[in-house]
């Protein structure tokens, strides 16, 4: 050991010892025959930052399974065994079968439960009727108390209401868990022709909703139209098929015109051979010349103004020109 001045410093420009070193300490390489895992007894601050178990070689860390080259005294050490997994069971064919007839047969057994336990029909209104009895329209759909909610087919409904021509039906609602709400529109016969020595009673959709073969019946308060080229659908229930498109779509623009301005009573005749020259005869015996399709809102509006003012001035009769709408012009009848 080195005592004096220099006591306490490495030769050959060593660092100086720190305080364990200084007294029975060695110099230079580590001894070859201690172990690693001791601890220097003199060297407190080491202890203190290594851990207790490192001597012991059990724990997490050495019994971890490692693939890589162990030490065993110059011997291959046989990896670990890892640990078996557990087989995860599988259902037989045969558990899977039982499974999903048991969830069919629940299904099944909710179904029925609902269907002809809960939602069953209680109740049953009618909307849009005025002339034809609630009861009548029931009766024709078929619907009955007690029928279950989710089997009822609309379009069989549908069919089975309209087979009285003045019924359209419209739709049907369901209000859980046992009402029904049939929605229906009347149609209104509007006019009346003849064809092949038939008469036909029509609504403004040309739906047939009445015929007979007695020409000597005169409907008082409907329109009587001429000039109509039938293709087909003249059967009562049926709508008349035109051979023009153009006279079809004349004739539904005049009678939804005449519908929304209530005057449908007030004509008597309606000529529709020539759909560019509209006539219409009054049933006070006025002539209303309209011309084309063009604007037949207006004209029917012109029409109805200038009518009542010759009425105020005395006159019955003559021929009333609305095909310019905004300046009517009117001929006296001759004398």
């Amino acid at each position: 050991m080195e005592e004096g001045p220099n006591a306490g410093k490495r030769t050959g420009g060593q660092e100086p010892l720190r305080d364990w070193q200084k007294d029975d300490t060695w110099y230079g390489p580590f001894p070859a025959h201690e172990n690693p895992f001791d601890e220097p007894e003199d060297a407190p601050e080491l202890r203190e930052m290594r851990s207790e178990e490192l001597n012991n070689r059990s724990g997490q860390f050495w019994d971890t399974w490692t693939g890589g080259y162990q030490y065993t005294d110059g011997k291959q050490a046989a990896p670990a065994e890892r640990p078996k997994e557990k087989q995860k069971k599988t259902a037989s064919p045969r558990r899977k079968g039982l499974l999903v007839l048991a969830a069919l047969l629940a299904a099944a057994v909710i179904g029925a439960v609902l269907n002809f336990g809960v939602f069953v029909v209680r109740e049953i209104h009618v909307t849009g009727a005025a002339q034809i009895p609630e009861n009548e329209i029931i009766r024709l759909s078929g619907i009955r108390k007690g029928m279950p909610m989710l089997g009822l087919d609309q379009d069989e409904i549908e069919r089975a209401i309209e087979k009285n021509p003045y019924v359209k039906y419209r739709y049907l609602e369901k209000r859980w868990p046992g009402t029904v709400i049939l929605s229906v529109r009347e149609r209104e016969a509007c006019c009346w022709m003849t064809w092949n020595g038939i008469l036909y009673a029509m609504d403004k959709q040309r739906v047939v909703l009445f015929e007979t073969e007695d020409l000597t019946i005169r409907p008082s308060t409907l329109v009587r139209v001429d000039g109509l080229k039938i293709r087909s659908g003249a059967l009562t229930g049926q709508r008349l098929v035109l051979e023009s498109q153009e006279q079809q779509e004349v004739f539904s623009a005049l009678f939804l015109e005449m519908k929304v301005l209530s005057c449908t009573e007030l004509v008597e005749e309606a000529d529709l051979s020539n759909i560019n020259s509209l006539l219409l005869t009054t049933r006070d015996g006025f002539t209303v010349s309209m011309g084309d399709r063009q604007n037949i809102h207006a004209k029917l509006r012109s029409m109805l103004l200038t009518r009542e003012e010759l009425l105020k001035r005395g006159y019955h009769g003559g021929v009333i020109n609305v095909s310019l709408p905004e300046t009517p012009v009117f001929s006296p009848p001759a004398v």
